[in-house]
């Protein structure tokens, strides 16, 4: 996808996902949690996740927040992914109300439904049809990650190789 970033690469895209955080304030990141109809507990975990801080160059960065928000982005940019995998949630749960069998199921259940949604999910969002064999699989569950975690690897890991946590 791209090489890895040079510091003051890396530097300007922290200082505008800086900006980007400092607009949003944790209310507004609150509401918009709940607005999803997320249930209160994940609302109330995610917003202590936005919480968190680290200091570097003398700057205090909002980490957990800048993290949300990309979040919230991503889902934005692929919404059948996120269906996907609430469908995956919905069967594991399902799955595991079954009296009897149910906790021996809901592993399986989770093992498979999750990922099988948010592949499906993400071909949606691509406009591809569901027709590849387990390669194809494999080749999207790679691309997802790859996509979704690249960056942050890359200015996290540039941002943070000099700082020294006591």
């Amino acid at each position: 996808m791209s090489s890895a970033l040079s510091l003051p690469q890396a530097n300007l895209k922290i200082a505008l996902w800086q900006v980007d955080a400092d607009a949003m304030s944790s209310t507004d990141l609150y509401v918009w949690l709940n607005d999803m109809g997320l249930p209160h507990e994940v609302s109330m975990r995610l917003h202590e996740l936005a919480t968190y801080t680290k200091k570097a160059a003398n700057k205090v960065l909002l980490i957990g927040k800048i993290l949300l928000i990309k979040i919230i982005e991503f889902v934005k940019a692929h919404p059948h992914l996120a269906i996907g995998v609430a469908v995956g949630v919905a069967v594991r749960i399902l799955a595991s109300s079954i009296p009897f069998v149910g906790p021996l199921l809901e592993p399986l259940a989770t093992a498979l439904g999750i990922p099988i949604g948010a592949i499906a999910g993400h071909r949606l969002d691509r406009g591809k049809e569901v027709s590849d064999g387990i390669i194809g699989i494999v080749q999207e569950i790679i691309e997802m990650a790859k996509d979704f975690f690249q960056l942050l690897i890359d200015v996290f890991n540039t941002i943070f190789r000099n700082v020294i946590t006591a």
